[in-house]
Parts: C-alpha cells; structure tokens; sequence
C-alpha cells in the first residue's frame, strides 16, 4: 500500500484541531434519533418514561457495547437495568428487545442501500453482480426471517431447543411462563403497532444513515476529494467488521486496517483510510468516557 506511514496517518488527524470536536459532538444526533425509536416501543406498550431517561440508558448501554467482547449481549442488559428504575420488568426487556431487533433490521437496510450502490457504482464482472445479488436476497431473507421468529415466539423456540439439548432444563421450566409472557409482549407489539413498526424501523435505519454522513464529515475536515458513496461502503465495511470480530472489543486494530484495505482497493491512499477510522476510534472513546460518567453519577429514583 502506497505512502501508509504513521507520520502521515496522524498528520491528517492533527490537522483538524479543533474542528474534532464538531465530529465529538455529532453522535448526538444518531443516539437521539435512536432514543427516540426506542421512546415510540415504550409509549405503544402505555409506558410513560421522559426521553432524557430513554437517551441516557442508550449511551450507557452503547459504552457497555463498545468495551465488551460480548457487545450488545452486555449493553442491552445493562439498558434493561437502568430502564427498570422507571419501568416493569416485563416492559423495559420487551421494549428492548424490540428495539434491538429494529436496529438489526436497519442495519440490513443499510447494508442492502450499500450493495445496491455497490451493484450500479461499481464497474465490476458479471459473476461478481450474480454473487451481489445473491448476497442481498440473503440478507432480505434474514431480514424477513427476524421478524416472522419474533411474531411467533422467538425465545419459546430457542427455550425449547435448549431443552432438547438438556442446557439449563430445570432453571428454564422454573422460568417458562415469564419467558411465555416476554414473547407475548414482543409478539403483540407487531400486532397492534404495524404502522408504527415501520416508524420506528426508519428512525434506526435514519440513525444508522447518520454514521454514513459523520463519516463525510470527517473526509470533508480531512478537506479530501471522497464521494458520499464511498462513504456508504466504509459504513458498510464497519458493520461487517463488527460482526465477524464481535469478540474483539470495539474490532480494535482490525477497524483500521480494514479502513487501510478498502482504501487500497478503491484506489486511493490507505492512509486516510486510516486516519478517518482513528479519528472515529477517538470519537468512540470520548463516547464511552461519557457514559461510563452517567453510569457512576447518574442515579434515577425508581417509580
């Protein structure tokens, strides 16, 4: 890869000063917009809780995310926690469930957008356009698939499988009923709200377009000559990342040479592939301060 030196990956990051901060401050926008979806869940199931508690517990539990090798497997329960101050249990682990499928399904979205622009951008072989588009009926399938397990009782299925298989059998039978009651709640929100699902699905998938445009934010601070497709790919790349090296918290390292790889490909200079993603690493780092700063002084009275 052509001029990949540390002295010029951090001479971009250095030239922005303090225009950074205007990329520190711009997540507000998507942990807004995502609060605000997962407001609409609480206030379809009657639940009445301020959007200032909603917006904290999804910071918090998007720090959690981004230190854990688990990921959301460690956020989401700690959302659950906090939102129980205010909320039943029944309530908050529903409406976080169904906010976590949500925001799969917009990044299926997102990743659908990308290989679309991919498939009419993109000079590439006839075998490569069968092989996109094949990807995408994939993902559409997965996406349809997500919903149709969770209308008919996602966590029956998974309870009765692991019983099968005799993991945990006694404790899950002692539990049954509320797992009944969990799937009842997250099944029902598809069929009383499906207008509102729609909403809810386009403010995840508009906080997930959010990071596409953060992205062109930064290659425009970098003052370089990127177009916004491109930036639609590097979004994409990061999805991608995140789910193969889940178990490597934040895809520390892996991020940056993917950044580096995709850049060469496109041919252009790896380095600004890399010094955009540290310039995102940084920004996620200010994020997790943030909320690991909410999870030690923010202490809500429980209702």
């Amino acid at each position: 890869m052509r001029g990949l030196g540390w002295r010029e990956i951090f001479s971009y990051v250095t030239q922005l000063k303090w225009k950074i901060f205007l990329v520190f401050i711009f997540p507000v926008s998507w942990y807004f917009v995502q609060s605000v979806a997962w407001w609409r869940i609480l206030a379809d199931d009657g639940v009445k809780v301020s959007i200032l508690h909603v917006f904290l517990a999804k910071i918090t539990g998007e720090a959690i995310n981004t230190v854990t090798p688990v990921n959301f497997l460690g956020g989401d329960p700690y959302r659950i926690y906090v939102l129980q101050k205010k909320v039943s249990a029944k309530h908050s682990t529903s409406s976080v469930v169904v906010d976590r499928t949500m925001y799969i399904l917009a990044v299926f979205l997102l990743l659908l957008t990308a290989l679309t622009a991919a498939f009419f951008y993109l000079p590439m072989p006839d075998d490569w356009k069968i092989l996109f588009a094949l990807f995408t009926l994939f993902i559409f399938l997965a996406f349809l698939m997500l919903v149709f397990f969770q209308k008919k009782g996602m966590f029956r299925l998974i309870t009765a499988l692991l019983k099968k298989f005799h993991i945990k059998k006694k404790k899950l039978e002692e539990i049954e009923h509320k797992i009944h009651e969990l799937d009842e709640q997250v099944g029902g929100f598809y069929k009383k709200h499906k207008a509102h699902f729609f909403e809810i699905m386009l403010l995840q998938y508009v906080g997930r377009f959010l990071g596409v445009v953060e992205i062109f934010l930064i290659v425009n601070l970098f003052g370089l000559n990127i177009s916004f497709v491109h930036c639609l790919f590097m979004a994409s790349l990061t999805i991608l990342i995140n789910l193969v090296f889940v178990f490597i918290p934040g895809s520390l390292g892996v991020m940056e040479s993917g950044y580096g790889a995709l850049f060469y490909l496109m041919k252009l200079n790896p380095a600004e592939g890399v010094a955009i993603q540290i310039v995102r690493r940084i920004r996620a780092f200010f994020w997790i301060g943030i909320g690991l700063l909410v999870i030690l002084f923010y202490k809500p009275k429980r209702s």
